[in-house]
């Protein structure tokens, strides 16, 4: 008596069957595959975000690209992240290279490798003397919407970076008005804080004795 046995799998590289099922085969669905209407609404396996959802690390900007949020932007300094007058400007200086110099100069004055060449025109230095009432905050929304000839950067460098770029446009602001950074002012106020302490420890230490 002969037993013949016979397969139809003729892939050499699996044994024909399965030890977890589960494991071979998700149950997962696939994305834009159909799906059970009773489980997911239209029967569609992408389905929209739930409302107010935000992309990881996604900052959101609501002041409007119009006239009025502008004028909004120099008047509020909510949009200013904690800290920013203690950034380092080196670190927005390569950036600030990259995006902003051939416009705007290496300087900050308006005397950028297109206006010498006259490619475009009209650009602002950054002294006070210049745009006397620009602030962080309006130098942001610059950057999200653009203004005038200049367009929106905010594709190419995200939150961090734009932030960056503007504490590096501060720094230039101050050497071109002749004023101490804003990172000084900070610098100072951190090195009063423990001598203050130290005193105050002193004299409790006084009162003690």
């Amino acid at each position: 008596m002969a037993v013949v046995a016979t397969s139809c799998n003729y892939d050499n590289s699996t044994p024909g069957y399965t030890y977890m099922d589960d494991m071979y085969t998700s149950p997962s669905l696939e994305a834009y595959s159909a799906a059970d209407e009773d489980i997911l609404k239209n029967g569609m396996s992408a389905q929209k975000p739930v409302e107010g959802t935000i992309p990881r690390g996604y900052h959101p900007y609501e002041v409007p690209n119009t006239n009025e949020g502008y004028a909004w932007s120099k008047q509020h300094s909510d949009v200013v992240p904690a800290g920013f007058a203690a950034m380092d400007p080196a670190e927005g200086k390569e950036l600030y290279t990259i995006f902003c110099a051939h416009c705007h100069g290496d300087k900050g004055d308006g005397n950028g490798i297109l206006v010498q060449n006259e490619k475009i025109l009209g650009v602002p230095g950054y002294g006070s003397s210049r745009l006397p009432d620009i602030t962080p905050a309006s130098a942001y929304h610059v950057v999200m919407y653009g203004k005038g000839v200049m367009g929106s950067h905010a594709s190419q460098i995200n939150y961090d970076e734009r932030w960056k770029i503007i504490r590096y446009v501060w720094s230039l602001r101050a050497e071109q008005d002749g004023t101490p950074d804003i990172g000084e002012s900070v610098q100072v106020e951190e090195e009063e804080a423990p001598a203050e302490e130290a005193e105050a420890t002193h004299e409790e230490t006084e009162e003690h004795a």
